[in-house]
């Protein structure tokens, strides 16, 4: 037995440090609070950005919070994450601003599967937003085997990030000091023939920080070596990363760079939102101000963004064509051969009614037409309008449409309610003194039979007058 150990012993570095995804399921211990915390400060000072102070208050807040989420086996955030860190003390009454990463796996899980996990914008907010000045974080194991990792950051209105914390700073109790300088560096490797980099892994880097050497992000990286996200990283594995150049993989975007997009045809230039990008980062690369971009997209300060989110960075060039508005009926009007304007009157049609529809007052338009209030109309009668349509503001008139009915039908006449059914063919004659067609023929006859009369009477006069002489 002595001899067999004493064998393991010295063969074992001959062995392959390469495992393939199917091999390397070796166990592993379950990923601490800490190293949630030292894996998101690496990240953010891979950004040029101070680290986050760990905060006892946000630290006890954030295991609180892990341990309610296993308790209930939850699968989102229970909300107010400002809320619930000032209540406990945070800030001493000042308004506090806060963000709360959120992942649950099995026991299983790396800090690099949970890395993956918080790889879209809203996620790396602690690593890219220089806003935020401590953070805290607290993992819980639920009654099936899942196990919660909380990660907060947060800031304090008008405080300096470097100050000290009202509640006082200070580490998770029982757990190494927060840091991330267990991380062993990582040293880019030279290109080879292709263009690419193949980066051995030592003992101490995982794939987040691997990726934030190169500049590439970590599901790149998965792609480019055919591995799964469950993939367990191990010291001595070969995973090759496309250069700049690279002739044999899909060159990747620089982790955080920005690339501009190209003007329409109109002008307009829409940015789509990549992984790590944020407002300064992408206001910096077009030129503009974030508040150009906040104006543009009507957003606000505090809004956040999300992968694949379109934002407007410059409008047109061109002002747009605007919409005609739909002609009038007055503008409607076509001449008649005498060059006057006028309407047919239809079923239902009234006198007021008509003066509404082209806007002119139901006086000028019965003195237009030698009417009075008693005046009947009839459909297939032809009103004169003595008006002169406005222009209209396009050459190409709007599709016609159908001349609306009055909600209710109205008559002039104290006595008739409707207009009657007969539809005569004759247009309306111009009436004197009041007097319609009709009436005229009547006062004709009228006079005629007085004139008779009267010449009957003059003649026997004179006829009388002679006798006696």
């Amino acid at each position: 037995m002595l001899l067999l150990l004493t064998l393991a012993v010295v063969l074992a570095p001959l062995q392959p440090a390469r495992v393939n995804a199917e091999q390397n399921t070796a166990p592993h211990s379950q990923v601490a609070a800490y190293e949630l915390i030292s894996a998101m400060n690496f990240l953010r000072t891979s950004y040029g950005l101070p680290a986050l102070i760990e905060n006892a208050t946000i630290n006890a807040v954030a295991q609180a919070t892990a341990q309610i989420m296993a308790d209930q086996q939850l699968s989102w955030h229970i909300g107010d994450v400002a809320g619930r860190i000032s209540a406990a003390g945070y800030g001493a009454g000042a308004k506090v601003y806060a963000t709360e990463n959120f992942a649950y796996a099995g026991s299983g899980a790396t800090i690099d599967q949970i890395m993956v996990m918080w790889a879209d914008y809203d996620h790396m907010r602690p690593a890219t937003q220089p806003n935020y000045c401590h953070v805290g974080a607290g993992v819980a194991t639920a009654s099936n085997g899942m196990t919660y990792y909380i990660l907060q950051a947060a800031y304090i209105s008008g405080a300096a990030c470097d100050s000290t914390p009202p509640t006082g700073g200070g580490g998770t109790p029982g757990q190494p000091p927060a840091g991330f300088g267990y991380v062993t560096p990582v040293e880019k490797v030279e290109l080879n023939e292709d263009g690419n980099y193949v980066h051995v892994v030592k003992t101490g880097q995982s794939l987040w920080s691997i990726a934030v050497a190169y500049g590439v992000t970590i599901k790149e990286i998965l792609a480019w070596n055919n591995l799964p996200d469950s993939y367990v990283l191990w010291p001595g594995d070969e995973l090759t990363i496309a250069g700049p150049d690279s002739r044999a993989l899909v060159t990747p975007t620089p982790l955080g760079n920005v690339t501009k997009a190209t003007p329409d045809v109109e002008g307009r230039i829409v940015h789509e939102v990549q992984a790590y990008q944020y407002l300064l980062t992408i206001a910096q690369a077009y030129g503009v101000s974030v508040d150009t971009i906040l104006a543009l997209n009507y957003l606000k300060a505090d809004s956040t963004l999300s992968i694949g989110q379109k934002l407007l960075i410059r409008g047109p060039d061109q002002t747009p064509t605007p919409t005609p508005l739909p002609l009038t009926p007055l503008q409607k009007l076509t001449p008649a051969s005498d060059g006057k304007y006028y309407h047919t009157v239809t079923e239902g049609q009234t006198l007021e009614w008509i003066a509404n529809l082209y806007g002119v007052s139901l006086a000028d338009l019965m003195a237009w037409n030698y009417l009075n209030a008693s005046s009947i109309i009839y459909p297939g009668n032809r009103l004169f309008l003595d008006v002169t349509p406005p222009p209209t503001l396009t050459p190409t008139p709007a599709p016609a449409t159908e001349t609306p009915l009055p909600s209710a039908t109205l008559s002039l006449s104290p006595t008739a309610t409707q207009v009657p059914s007969p539809t005569p063919t004759a247009t309306v004659t111009p009436s004197i003194f009041g007097f319609t067609d009709n009436s005229l023929n009547w006062l004709w006859l009228l006079a005629v039979a007085a004139v008779g009369v009267a010449v009957y009477f003059v003649f026997n006069a004179q006829k009388s007058k002679k006798q006696l002489e």
